[in-house]
């Protein structure tokens, strides 16, 4: 009996092995293919590289046709973060662009290696499981692979982000702040996240948050006071909300552009614009209400537990919220999303399974008038999955006990 014991303990030893090799390898495959198609791949960084070289020359890194000509080659995508963004990819500026897109690429595997440790160590236990790095490469339609294709700044933000939750949760709230408004200076919505200081019962979160404003505000006049850059930035912000929709740019806000003009297509029936912001203005609202009494109620949870909760849920309203939140920006919600999967699933996961379940492909389904619904719901679908497992959050708080809650 013990034999068959041990013999089974080697195989699943072994088995995980297994997996765990195939899945490297299949991952180190994705990197050697991003690493050997220089001219087809980390676009974002392209555009971003050759801003930072415009900028170094004293050009206007703003400036696309301007960057174009620097580059003296296509680009399809261009400089949109703060002047102060721009010196980091002044750092890759000291080699050439070939060696600066290895250095990128090298830079965000270590990273993503780094958030993947950071992920299990400080936000996962008992959820833990190899299932997790399966889930991690392909949630939210591959969102961390859709990162490294396009060179973005996705890993570093969230490894930054992840890093000023797990200071959160231990109240180290001086660098939790810090990190977040050096986040801020690359993509402005992370100060977002300052409000989780609202539902602390610390003493001096008031002070925390307001001095993390100041901060942010104090360097922002610098760059304007110093920079002639800073009101080019203003005006690209004013116009960011652009037409890219769909798989893209899953968020709220171009769903609800895409559903009108729906209406305005089979309909004829043309929705102002300022309808349409109206509208997503109270989708947001009420988002926002809801998941506010949420928080009241994991107010009067005991225990750490209540606090990742609460980080967990602010994520996925953070994503919710945004006019303009990109496919890989998703990464965020991977961590929430299956927490919630592992710990919350219980006697509802049939809800879940449902949905999957009934999915068709577009060009195929037959009955009249789903072919519209399922194209939508593909491209919107980590859209729909972020509502759903928000939904599943604020049911769970709202209904179950406190030792339901928190349960390890």
């Amino acid at each position: 009996m013990e034999e068959k014991i041990s013999s089974r303990n080697k195989l699943k030893k072994l088995l995980k092995i297994l997996f765990i090799a195939l899945l490297l390898l299949y991952c180190i495959v994705l990197i050697v293919k991003i690493a050997k198609h220089r001219e087809v791949y980390q676009w974002d960084f392209k555009a971003h590289f050759y801003a930072a070289r415009a900028h170094a020359a004293g050009l206007n890194p703003y400036d696309r046709p301007l960057v174009r000509r620097v580059a003296k080659a296509p680009l399809s995508q261009w400089f949109n973060y703060t002047p102060v963004a721009i010196w980091f990819y002044r750092l890759f500026c000291l080699f050439d662009f070939n060696t600066a897109y290895y250095l990128f690429l090298a830079f965000k595997c270590i990273l993503l290696v780094g958030l993947l440790y950071l992920w299990r160590k400080g936000f996962l236990k008992s959820e833990r499981g190899l299932l997790f790095y399966l889930f991690c490469l392909l949630a939210f339609n591959s969102a961390i692979y859709i990162d490294f294709l396009a060179g973005n700044i996705s890993i570093l933000e969230q490894f930054g982000l992840w890093l000023a939750f797990y200071f959160f949760l231990r109240r180290r709230l001086l660098l939790f702040c810090l990190i977040i408004v050096i986040l801020a200076n690359f993509k402005l919505t992370p100060l977002l996240f300052l409000f989780l200081l609202w539902f602390l019962e610390e003493k001096k979160k008031y002070i925390y948050f307001l001095g993390s404003a100041i901060l942010f505000a104090g360097i922002q006049l610098i760059s304007y006071l110093t920079s002639p850059l800073f009101m080019d930035f203003v005006r690209l912000m004013s116009g960011i909300l652009s037409d890219i929709r769909g798989v893209i740019n899953p968020s709220t806000f171009t769903l609800i552009r895409d559903v009108f003009g729906l209406i305005a297509k089979e309909r004829g029936i043309t929705v102002p614009q300022r309808i349409q912001i109206l509208a997503f203005l109270v989708i947001v609202a009420a988002i926002i209400f809801l998941s506010w009494r949420s928080f009241i109620v994991l107010k009067s949870v005991g225990g750490k537990e209540k606090d990742k909760i609460m980080v967990f849920l602010s994520c996925l309203v953070y994503a919710l919220i945004l006019p303009r939140f990109k496919d890989y920006s998703y990464i965020l919600l991977i961590v929430p999303t299956y927490f919630a999967i592992k710990r919350f699933s219980g006697g509802k996961e049939y809800i879940f399974l449902f949905i999957i379940m009934v999915l068709s492909t577009p060009d195929i389904v037959n009955l009249p008038g789903f072919n519209i619904i399922f194209s939508y719901l593909w491209n919107y679908y980590p859209l729909a999955i972020a509502f759903s497992v928000w939904i599943l959050y604020l049911s769970k708080i709202f209904l179950s006990t406190k030792k339901e809650l928190t349960a390890n």
